[in-house]
């Protein structure tokens, strides 16, 4: 009974210490997020009243005596703000956020998001030189195929290219979206012990095989395809850090367009919704679930998430910054702000409408 009770109270501790883990994880992107608008505003001479990690009343304050700036850290760690003079209202004060330039405006909310994403191909670049890229491998050469007869490609090389576009690996389909870009005749640039090489490749028939390998014969003998001739498995390869490095700009606007793609089917009808959508409790689950695989894993997600984050808060949607920046944008056309009375009305209501979907989203997924 003593056992049972001590490995059940491990457990617990071991899932909150996960839980943790991931809280942190989240308070990092969103720190990562606020100090984008934090340091363009002060290197464009922004009056910033107060930078806060969580929401709710303050537990911890510190005002600079230089600045006036107060930092805080409250309660509860699913948010956070860069608090500017008089953001969201008329001011006669010529530091006030409202009474800024207009592309001055622009860079400081759009640094967010760019933080976020500088944050995200940090972490790909590290997860490819410490981890590994996941990266399709040669597995077998079919003896009867041009490639074989060729003997250009071979069993052990890495493909990181096809025809000059980076192999990016994200979903199941992903290589099989690769290797449609070859009709006949293409070129397959590979990794192999270390060294970079183009490979010239054509399809050819081959035999039509079982999931044994074995060659599948009907009456008239073995049934033939049009193919490459070979078998390939994913699996992750370490790059070198300059490579990796290289890699993630292509990997990460890889993981936009991907996110792109994702909500348009969610908005479509082309993905359900209770697949898809999750608020903050289920970022933190899944995070939770990635930490305890690794820390590789943990980091994985992290920048998947970070992208996303990136993304999101750029969509014209009230409360976003996305949404601050086609009114800061309509204000330099017009010459003139839309009421600042409306602008915050709208922007009070877009948060209770996220607040909302945050709530209904995990509610959908606990219940699922």
């Amino acid at each position: 009974m003593i056992s049972l009770l001590s490995a059940s109270f491990t457990s617990v501790m071991s899932t909150i210490g996960y839980i943790l883990i991931a809280i942190c994880a989240l308070m990092f992107m969103i720190i990562v997020h606020e100090l984008g608008h934090y340091l363009a505003g002060k290197i464009l001479k922004f009056r910033i009243m107060e930078f806060a990690i969580g929401f709710g009343p303050p537990i911890y304050k510190r005002t600079s005596k230089k600045t006036g700036e107060v930092f805080s850290i409250r309660p509860f760690p699913l948010g956070g703000f860069c608090q500017f003079e008089d953001e969201d209202e008329n001011s006669s004060s010529p530091t006030a956020f409202t009474n800024q330039a207009p592309w001055k405006r622009l860079i400081v909310l759009f640094s967010g998001a760019f933080f976020n994403f500088l944050s995200a191909l940090i972490i790909i670049t590290m997860i490819f030189t410490f981890y590994g890229q996941l990266l399709p491998q040669i597995n077998t050469i079919y003896e009867e195929s041009a490639i074989y007869q060729e003997g250009l490609l071979q069993e052990g090389d890495v493909i990181i290219k096809v025809n000059n576009r980076q192999v990016n690996i994200l979903m199941l389909d992903d290589l099989n979206i690769a290797m449609s870009r070859i009709e006949d005749k293409g070129t397959f640039t590979v990794l192999r012990d270390g060294k970079v090489l183009e490979i010239p490749v054509s399809k050819s028939q081959i035999y039509v095989r079982d999931v044994d390998e074995n060659i599948i014969e009907d009456e008239f003998g073995p049934e033939t395809r049009y193919a490459f001739g070979f078998t390939s498995m994913i699996k992750p390869v370490k790059l070198n850090f300059f490579r990796a490095f290289a890699r993630s700009f292509s990997y990460g606007f890889y993981v936009v367009y991907k996110i792109l793609w994702l909500l348009g089917q969610l908005i479509t009808g082309g993905l359900k919704f209770s697949e898809s959508a999750g608020g903050p409790i289920t970022i933190i689950t899944a995070m939770s679930e990635a930490s305890r695989a690794g820390f590789g894993s943990l980091a994985y997600v992290i920048s998947l998430l970070s992208a996303n984050l990136a993304i999101m808060n750029l969509l014209p949607f009230p409360a976003l910054d996305g949404s601050r920046m086609v009114f800061t944008l309509i204000e330099w056309i017009r010459g003139k702000p839309i009421s600042r009375k409306i602008e915050g009305i709208i922007h009070f209501a877009g948060l209770i409408v996220l607040f909302a979907f945050a709530i209904f989203a995990d509610m959908l997924q606990l219940f699922k």
